[in-house]
Order: structure tokens, then C-alpha cells, then sequence
């Protein structure tokens, strides 16, 4: 049995999305080599509910294994880089951005605190408790809610 005692870095080569797991190459190693299936674990999960969120193929994972158990690895994490990096660089705020593009930002800037639910084609929902207005962007048309007023522009 080959096992590891710490965490080590991977590479993911394929995704099982419906069994949330993946297998992982590890170039690391002399010769390089691919893990057994590595379930994916999440911050929060049961029987239907919890998040979901899967890496893509090409992903650069942190992979634990069970008793060091080579044969036996999860994920418990996933790493930017300077090819790949994330999706916001502001410190102050908290941004999920799907594959296909969408957004989901939490700007927590002080004084300029909003939250703006964007589609991959442009259509927004930002929440802003600076401006304390609701505004809906999208079809070419705006609507926004502020001060007790209804505008349609």
C-alpha cells in the first residue's frame, strides 16, 4: 500500500458529476500517475441539499487520502494560479462565477455594499444598501426601485 501523509497537488483529467467525484493525474510523481476516483467534499452536503460546486477538467486540486491510503483520495480543495486566476481581485468581496459565466458578487466595499446577480448574457439584479435601491437591468429596459419610487427607463 503506498500512502502520503500530507496533502498533495492534482490535476483533474475527468469529472463524474453525477457522483460528484473526480480522478486526478499526479505529475508530481516518477512516472506520473492518475488516482482511483476522488470524491469531492463540500462545506455543506446531505441527501439532496448542500453546494455543489464540481472543478472542470485541467483544474488544479489539493487531494487528501484516507489513513494516507493512496488508493483512497478526496478533494479537499481547489487552487487559482497565474494561468488560471480568480474572478475578482478586491479583497473585500465574495464572488461565485459559474463556468457558463454567471455571477453571483458580494461587494462588501465600505460605504458601496451591493449584491448583483448576473446572467451570462447581461441580465442583472443589483441589490445596493448604499443607494438603498433594487434595480433590474436587462431586454434593453432598466427598473429600478428606490426612495418609494417605481422608474422604468
Amino acid at each position: 500500500m503506498r500512502t502520503f501523509e500530507s496533502i498533495v497537488l492534482g490535476t483533474v483529467t475527468l469529472v463524474d458529476a453525477e457522483l460528484a467525484r473526480i480522478k486526478v493525474m499526479f505529475n508530481f510523481m516518477n512516472p506520473p500517475q492518475e488516482s482511483e476516483w476522488a470524491p469531492v467534499a463540500s462545506p455543506h452536503a446531505g441527501n439532496n441539499r448542500g453546494l455543489r460546486f464540481m472543478p472542470e477538467r485541467d483544474d488544479e486540486v489539493l487531494v487528501a487520502f484516507d489513513r494516507g491510503d493512496f488508493a483512497h483520495p478526496y478533494v479537499v480543495g481547489f487552487l487559482w494560479s497565474k494561468v488560471k486566476q480568480a474572478p475578482d481581485d478586491n479583497h473585500h468581496n465574495r464572488v461565485i462565477v459559474t463556468p457558463g459565466g454567471h455571477q453571483l458578487r458580494f461587494e462588501d466595499q465600505p460605504g458601496a455594499k451591493k449584491v448583483i446577480l448576473q446572467s451570462a448574457g447581461g441580465l442583472t439584479i443589483t441589490m445596493d444598501d448604499t443607494q438603498q435601491s433594487i434595480e433590474l437591468r436587462g431586454g434593453g429596459r432598466a427598473v429600478t426601485m428606490q426612495a418609494g419610487q417605481v422608474r422604468i427607463t
